[in-house]
C-alpha cells in the first residue's frame, strides 16, 4: 500500500526483524516520496542520506483550514512553527533549534516557493505569502546540506505550487469559526493548449483569540506554465498579500496568570498595529539540451511595505519599511554515467540583492507624527556559486557532495547622521562543504551519514544597533557582529517494513561557533553581539503505518539539548551572567505529534485525532524564566463526495479539545529578568467548519 506522506526512520532495534530481501529494480522504496529541495533534482527521499520530510496536498487540506504551516508542520520531527495566534508577527520557523532566537520573521531558515527565494539575502524571510490552497506539497529538510543554499544552518523550507487541471474547473471554498473566523477562497485552473494555469485567491478576517486582535488578509496567487515543446517551459508564479492586523503584543507572565486573553501593556491605548503589502513575481525556463543536460534559468522581483505601530518611547513609535528585492540564478544539472557507474552533477550561480527604506516616527496614541527620527538606506546583496555531485559507485552505495561559496555585502547609508551617523559597510564571505553517503543494507533498509559546515550571518534587525538603545539612542550600525559558523553532523537509518510501514530514525550534533544573542535592550529595540560556543545534540523518529481497515497511524517524536557552552554576560547593566550549560531560549527539550486516522472510503467520510506534546522552553538566555510544557488534542472529521463534474468536501475542526491553557510561543529575551513581556497564549478550545465545492468542465 503506498503510503501518502514522507519517508520516516526506524530505530536500530528494529532492523534484526527485517526479512534479508533480494535486490529488485521495483522494490518498495516506491513509498517513498519524490522531493527537488535536496539535490534540485527529483529525487527519491528514501535514497537520500539526508533528513526531508513532504507534507502532501492531501495532508494540508484535509480537516484543516489552510490559513498557515502551523497546521501541519507539527508533523516534522526537529521542526517548529508555533501558531503565536497573532496576525500582525509572521511566523518563526524553527528548525534544529535554528531560528529560535527570532522575535518575528524567520532566521537562520531559508524559505522558498517553486525555487525562488522567500528569504532575503541577509538571511530574514516571511511565509506570509505560501499559498496553500495551490500547494502541491510542502519539503522540510534540516541537517548539513540546506548549507548547500547558503546564508542557512537549520534548514530549508520549500513550498510548490501544483499545476492545474487538466480539464478546466473552477472552484470555491468557505470557512468559519471561533473568534469569528472567516474565510473565502476561489480557484481557477485548467489547460488551454500548451498553456497550464492555475489561480487563486483568498480573503481571511478574524477578531481574535485576545483582545486587540483583529486582522485582515487578501491573497492573490497565481502559476503559470507553457510548454513550447518537449524540451522548453517556461513557468511564470506571482503572489500578493495585503494585511491589517492589531498587535497585542506579549504578556508578562503576572499578565499571562492572570488573563491570557487580555493585549499587552499600552497596546490598546498606543493601538499597536501593522499594514503589509507584498507582491513578488519570478519565472523560472527550464530547457533541456539533451537526455542528460538540462539548463534553468530563473529571475524574480518583489516589492514589500511594512509600517508597525509599536509601544516604544514616550508615546509610541512608527517603524516603516520600502523594500524592493529581486535575484537571478543559472542552473546546469547534467544526469549520465562516470567511469560506468551513475552519476549527476548541479551547478549553479546566484545572485540575490534587497534594498530597504527604513524609517522610524514618532507616534501619540496611535497616530504618526510627520517628522522621521529615524532615515537609513540599508542595501545588501550576495553572490553564491555551487555545484553538487552525486554518484552511485556500487548498487549498495550512494555518495552526495557539495560545495557552495557565498560572498555577502551589506551597505547603510544614514540619511540623517547628527548627532550619531549610523552608516557603515560589511562584507562576509564563507565556502560551506557538505557529505554524505547513504549504505543499503537491504532494499527495505537504508543507514545514511553526512557532515556540513554552515554559516548565519546578522540581519539587518540585528545590525541596527550597537550598545544601549534604550540609554544611547542606538547607535549603529554594529559593524563588531559576526557570522555563525557550525560544524554539522548526522546519521540515520530510514526503513520500509513490509510496504505499510515507513520509519527514519536521525541522530545529530551541531557545534557552532560565534553564536548571535542578545546584548542590550530588548524586542525591536535590542543590540546584538557574538558569543562563544553553542551544541545541539539530538534525535528525530517519526513512523507512518497504514493499518487494517483503513487506519492509519502517525507519529512523530524529537529529543534535544541546545546550550551554551561558554559563559558569557548578558542584558541592561548590571549584566545578568550566563553560565555554561544554560539552554538556548525558545528551543524544546521534546516535542511529539501523534495522529490517527480513519476513512470510509464508500462513504467519503475521513476524521482523525491528533495530540501533540511540547516541552517547557526558557524565555531568556539567563534561564531565569520558562513557559510549562502542554499537551494539545484536536479532531477532524469530514466527507468528500463526488457527484458527476463536481467534487464536494464538508469538514469540522476542533482545536484544543481538552481546554488547556498555554503560551503557544514565546518571545525570547524580551528581558533577562522575569518580568519581560515574553508569553504569547494559545487559543482556548475552538471549532472550524469548512465547505467546498469544485467544478470540471
Amino acid at each position: 500500500m503506498s503510503l501518502p506522506n514522507s519517508g520516516r526512520l526506524l530505530l536500530p532495534v528494529l532492523l534484526g526483524s527485517l526479512p534479508t530481501l533480494a535486490f529488485a529494480a521495483d522494490a518498495a522504496l516506491t513509498t517513498s516520496p519524490v522531493v527537488v529541495t535536496a539535490t534540485r533534482v527529483e529525487r527519491n527521499t528514501f535514497d537520500l542520506p539526508l533528513s526531508i520530510d513532504v507534507v502532501s496536498a492531501e495532508t494540508l487540506s484535509e480537516g484543516r483550514p489552510q490559513i498557515n504551516l502551523t497546521e501541519t508542520a507539527v508533523r516534522i520531527p526537529g521542526v517548529v512553527v508555533n501558531n503565536r495566534f497573532n496576525a500582525s508577527q509572521d511566523l518563526a520557523v524553527s528548525s534544529r533549534g535554528f531560528g529560535a532566537r527570532a522575535a518575528f520573521g524567520v532566521r537562520g531558515v531559508r524559505i522558498y516557493a517553486d525555487g525562488i527565494p522567500i528569504s532575503m539575502p541577509d538571511g530574514q524571510g516571511q511565509t506570509g505569502t505560501f499559498n496553500l490552497d495551490t500547494a502541491k506539497s510542502v519539503e522540510f529538510m534540516r541537517g548539513p546540506f540546506s548549507a548547500l543554499y547558503g546564508n542557512s544552518s537549520g534548514g530549508v523550507v520549500q513550498i510548490l505550487t501544483r499545476d492545474g487541471s487538466k480539464t478546466p474547473s473552477v472552484g470555491a471554498a468557505i470557512s468559519a469559526g471561533s473568534f469569528n473566523t472567516q474565510r473565502q477562497s476561489l480557484v481557477a485552473e485548467g489547460q488551454a493548449g500548451a498553456l497550464n494555469y492555475i489561480i487563486n485567491a483568498t480573503d481571511l478576517d478574524a477578531e481574535g483569540y485576545r483582545d486587540h486582535s483583529r486582522s485582515s488578509r487578501e491573497t492573490l496567487h497565481a502559476k503559470l506554465a507553457y510548454q513550447f515543446n518537449d524540451a522548453t517551459r517556461l513557468s511564470l508564479v506571482a503572489s500578493t498579500l495585503d494585511q491589517v492586523a492589531e498587535d497585542p503584543l506579549g504578556l508578562t507572565e503576572a499578565q499571562f496568570r492572570a488573563d491570557p486573553r487580555q493585549a499587552g501593556t499600552n497596546a490598546v491605548a498606543r493601538n499597536t498595529r501593522v499594514y503589509r503589502k507584498h507582491d513578488q513575481a519570478g519565472m523560472v525556463l527550464d530547457h533541456a539540451l539533451s537526455a542528460q543536460n538540462k539548463l534553468s534559468l530563473m529571475g524574480y522581483y518583489g516589492t514589500r511595505n511594512n509600517q508597525q505601530y509599536q509601544t516604544l518611547g514616550a508615546t509610541g513609535r512608527v517603524a516603516a519599511i520600502d523594500r524592493r528585492f529581486s535575484g537571478a540564478e543559472f542552473k546546469w544539472s547534467h544526469q549520465s554515467t562516470l567511469a560506468g557507474l551513475p552519476f549527476s552533477l548541479v551547478a549553479g550561480l546566484n545572485y540575490d540583492q534587497m534594498k530597504d527604506v527604513r524609517n522610524q516616527f514618532n507616534a501619540a496614541a496611535g497616530n504618526l507624527i510627520p517628522g522621521a527620527t529615524r532615515d537609513e538606506l540599508q542595501k545588501v546583496h550576495s553572490f553564491d556559486q555551487f555545484v553538487q555531485a552525486t554518484l552511485e559507485p556500487t548498487e549498495r552505495w550512494l555518495l552526495v557532495a557539495g560545495l557552495r561559496r557565498t560572498d555577502i555585502r551589506f551597505d547603510i547609508t544614514d540619511n540623517i547622521p547628527a548627532p550619531v551617523d549610523s552608516s557603515g559597510k560589511l562584507r562576509f564571505g564563507n565556502t560551506s562543504p557538505v557529505l554524505g553517503a547513504t549504505y543499503r543494507l537491504t532494499p527495505a533498509v537504508n543507514l545514511y551519514a553526512n557532515y556540513g559546515r554552515g554559516f548565519e550571518t546578522p540581519t539587518f534587525i540585528e545590525l541596527t544597533y550597537t550598545g544601549n538603545p534604550l540609554t544611547n539612542g542606538g547607535a549603529g550600525p554594529n559593524l563588531a557582529l559576526q557570522p555563525s559558523k557550525s560544524r554539522n553532523y548526522e546519521a540515520g537509518v530510514k526503513a520500509l517494513i513490509a510496504d505499510q510501514t515507513r520509519a527514519n530514525l536521525a541522530v545529530f550534533r551541531i557545534d557552532t561557533e560565534n553564536e548571535i544573542v542578545t546584548d542590550l535592550g530588548a524586542g525591536a529595540t535590542a543590540s546584538f553581539k557574538n558569543v562563544g560556543k553553542t551544541r545541539r545534540t539530538g534525535l528525530e523518529l517519526s513512523v507512518d503505518s497504514a493499518l487494517p481497515h483503513d487506519f492509519n497511524l502517525y507519529g512523530a517524536f524529537s529529543w534535544m539539548r541546545a546550550d551554551f557552552r561558554d559563559d558569557f554576560c548578558t542584558g541592561t547593566p548590571p549584566c545578568v551572567a550566563v553560565p555554561a550549560g544554560n539552554r538556548i531560549p525558545g528551543t524544546y527539550a521534546g516535542t511529539a505529534y501523534g495522529e490517527l486516522s480513519w476513512k470510509h472510503p464508500a462513504s467519503g467520510f475521513f476524521s482523525a485525532l491528533e495530540v501533540m506534546k511540547f516541552s517547557d522552553t526558557y524565555t531568556n538566555d539567563s534561564n531565569v524564566q520558562r513557559a510549562d510544557g502542554y499537551t494539545l488534542v484536536n479532531l477532524r472529521a469530514g466527507f468528500a463526495q463526488t457527484l458527476g463534474g463536481w467534487k464536494l468536501r464538508e469538514y469540522l475542526r476542533i482545536e484544543n479539545l481538552n481546554d488547556v491553557v498555554y503560551a503557544s510561543s514565546v518571545r525570547v529575551n524580551s528581558a533577562q529578568n522575569a518580568t519581560g513581556a515574553a508569553f504569547e497564549p494559545g487559543a482556548t478550545r475552538n471549532w472550524m467548519l469548512g465547505l467546498s465545492a469544485n467544478y470540471s468542465f
